[in-house]
């Protein structure tokens, strides 16, 4: 079934999330008065990107990346429209010895990461997404592209990589509205966002780390660190009862919890929830059943917890595997967040010169 909208109601990382969970298979057409851009799934998987404002060819990225010689590109080209029906470049130059097959996909994931970064700028224009056929996911057309990856991109690893990019300063090809502002909650099928952000990065960071969490746990809420409490600003798998009494919920830090351990000593704790006052304010809090095993992660910015991720696999209690993965993607989302309390601090300097 197709369906539609507008991008200031569901943005592009909950388009992709939505469509990532469903293994949708289909186009996503994204449309401002100024442009316009497509990107084809299969599954669930992106296995193709179009538009954007810097349109450039494989052929031109090969020579510019100095890969292939201006005159074997010539001859592949000459190659791929001979006549004999089409094929992409790329399938030609692997063919004919020019280029690797895993340099091609490289470079091909690139260029697809680099066009899903631009477009998460995108806070306004529409959006419409047709599925395929059923039984045709091989069938979806991606307009003779050379740019196609067919074992296509997760989701959520385009959504991760443009959140390093970010970290690294890599994203300065964003125009101003690049902020990816986080205002009242964002409909997602599985993110939902209890606090209220400045038009930074800041919840961004926040709700990139919650996304890359409900890969791996069965629910999570991220907490602020507010003096000696904890106050949740965002969640998801949570009960709408249990979003209730987490918005009017403070948790003491300095009173033994699961919480305490990643406060005072900027430590994960992987373990059970035992029952002390403050655990058991948590889970009446989360509801959902009893918890087992719970995860709580540290983010430290400007050298103190600032945010702390709880997890868990309630209702299912499924065990933990290792939390290297979460551990990675908090202090990432750390860093962002360090990065936008730094520049608001220098937006006031600059301004008085």
């Amino acid at each position: 079934m197709s369906f539609g909208g507008r991008l200031e109601t569901l943005d592009l990382p909950g388009l992709l999330q939505t469509l990532s969970a469903g293994s949708s298979s289909g186009r996503l057409t994204l449309t401002r008065l100024e442009r316009h851009a497509v990107l084809v799934l299969r599954g669930g998987r992106v296995v193709y990107v179009t538009g954007g404002a810097l349109s450039e060819t494989l052929a031109g990225r090969l020579l510019r990346q100095k890969l292939v010689a201006e005159k074997d590109l010539m001859r592949a080209l000459e190659r791929q429209h001979d006549g004999s029906g089409y094929r992409r470049l790329g399938e030609v130059l692997v063919e004919t010895g020019l280029l690797a097959e895993g340099t091609l996909q490289a470079v091909v994931r690139q260029r697809m990461q680099e066009l899903v970064n631009e477009l998460l700028a995108w806070q306004t224009g529409f959006f419409r997404f047709e599925p395929a056929r059923a039984g045709a996911d091989a069938d979806v057309e991606v307009d003779m592209g050379d740019f196609v990856l067919e074992s296509g991109l997760q989701a959520e690893e385009l959504l991760m990589r443009a959140v390093t990019a970010l970290d690294h300063g890599e994203l300065t090809q964003f125009p101003p509205d690049a902020t990816l502002p986080l205002g009242a909650p964002k409909a997602t099928p599985t993110v939902s966002l209890t606090g209220s952000y400045a038009a930074d990065f800041t919840g961004e960071a926040v709700l990139s780390l919650l996304r890359f969490t409900s890969q791996v746990l069965a629910r999570a809420v991220v907490f602020a660190i507010d003096g000696e409490q904890a106050r949740a600003v965002g969640e998801f798998g949570i009960s709408a009862k249990g979003v209730a009494a987490l918005r009017d919920a403070a948790f003491p830090v300095r009173e033994s919890s699961v919480l305490k351990l990643p406060v005072e000593r900027r430590r994960s704790y992987v373990g059970p929830l035992e029952p002390t006052r403050v655990n058991l304010q948590l889970a009446d809090a989360l509801a959902g059943g009893p918890v087992h095993e719970a995860v709580c992660v540290p983010l430290v910015v400007q050298d103190e917890v600032r945010y702390v991720l709880y997890g868990d696999n309630v209702p299912l209690n499924r065990p933990f595997g290792p939390i290297d993965a979460l551990e990675s993607a908090a202090a990432r989302a750390a860093r962002i967040v360090e990065k936008t309390l730094l520049a608001r601090v220098a937006k006031p300097r600059a301004g008085g010169i």
